[in-house]
């Protein structure tokens, strides 16, 4: 059942709808972001992701997965203040999404489609990609999720953008590059040179060691944050491209363990101080380091296990990956409870996102236990 297509579906449309719901409640009270721009983007980069999620058409995915980019270019644009920002955000993106549509294009040539309809593009008409088509469709993968090479763009927009905005792009945007990973390369039956993912496996784990290794040095608050997200999604690609049931179905957890703790860390910000967001920061920060029973020790844990059984010089990289996740943690978690904030919604959203994490975490830990 666990990966059944209508099963992920659903379980992808939950993850989102929680950072949706919460900024949308969320600029109820923000007179800065509360107007009508603001809801016309929000709601197109809900209606993309959907769109993403459940279709099985390359050139539907494609267009939507574009569609997304405008709608969080705009959203980063919101305040007219942060051109530069949302000027590098496109660009990147842009190129990312040049490079996929060639590889779009080569698929159909190496998989024999003369026709150009429509239904030429349903990826279930695709049976080979070649290592550079695959490549060329991961560029786009790599700018939407900030994977290296494509990964500049990422701490410069949290650097200036408003923290609702942050919010939905590490709940929401950012892991559609993901999710477009496992429709393409592993939702499939392909034929694909192994070597695509061993360069994949290899380029993520780097990923995600060098930018923990750079969150734990930085000393700028969302700069910190910025580097520990790159490092969080290269994790979770690297449990995608494993390719085994244990370090897929990781990836997954960790997806909606990072849809809900990195938000709520960025709207401890706005929170104000008391005795229930700092629980609620607390709950966070152990999700993120991987404290059992918290979802992220579950995600993190299963994806272990998977590299381990493929190579053991795997298994240690994520465990130095991990390690590094608990070093950058320690170092923000003080900087994150001197920020004081007079929004009683983002107070409430740190709490109820940490509890979540709680919960859910202990029920599928429950349930893998059942399991072994």
């Amino acid at each position: 059942m666990i990966f059944d297509k209508n099963f992920i579906n659903q379980y992808l449309l939950f993850t989102f709808a929680l950072p949706f719901l919460a900024t949308l409640i969320y600029s109820f009270e923000d007179r800065l972001i509360r107007n009508f721009e603001f809801y016309i983007f929000l709601i197109l980069l809900a209606l993309s992701s959907y769109a993403i999620i459940i279709s099985n058409n390359l050139l539907l995915i494609y267009i939507f997965f574009e569609i997304s980019t405008l709608a969080t270019w705009r959203l980063v644009l919101i305040k007219r203040e942060n051109i530069k920002a949302g000027n590098y955000l496109l660009y990147f993106n842009f190129a990312g999404a040049i490079l996929m549509l060639i590889g779009i294009s080569l698929l159909l040539i190496e998989n024999g489609i003369e026709n150009i309809t429509f239904e030429a593009f349903d990826l279930r008409n695709i049976y080979h990609i070649s290592f550079l088509s695959g490549i060329l469709l991961s560029c786009g993968i790599f700018t939407k999720s900030a994977i290296i090479p494509f990964y500049n763009w990422l701490p410069i927009v949290y650097e200036v953008s408003p923290i609702p905005i942050i919010a939905l792009l590490c709940g929401i945007a950012e892991n559609l590059g993901l999710i477009l990973f496992y429709k393409i390369f592993i939702s499939n039956w392909l034929e694909m040179e192994i070597s695509f993912y061993h360069f994949i496996i290899i380029l993520a784990i780097f990923t995600s060691i060098i930018a923990g290794g750079i969150a734990y040095f930085e000393k700028e608050l969302k700069r910190i944050l910025a580097y520990s997200t790159i490092s969080q999604l290269s994790f979770i690609l690297f449990g995608l491209a494993l390719k085994n049931d244990i370090g897929i179905i990781g990836a997954f957890i960790l997806i909606l363990s990072h849809a809900l703790a990195k938000p709520g860390l960025f709207y401890k910000m706005e929170a104000k101080e008391d005795g229930s967001v700092n629980f609620g920061l607390a709950l966070l920060s152990l999700s993120l380091m991987g404290i059992p029973p918290f979802l992220g020790f579950i995600g993190k844990l299963l994806i272990i296990i998977g590299s381990l059984k493929l190579n053991i010089l795997l298994g240690v990289s994520a465990i130095i990956s991990s390690l590094f996740t608990l070093l950058y943690s320690l170092k923000f978690y003080p900087l994150l409870k001197k920020e004081k904030g007079e929004n009683i919604i983002a107070t409430s959203i740190v709490y109820i996102f940490g509890l979540l994490l709680l919960i859910l975490g202990t029920l599928f830990l429950i349930y893998f236990l059942k399991i072994l």
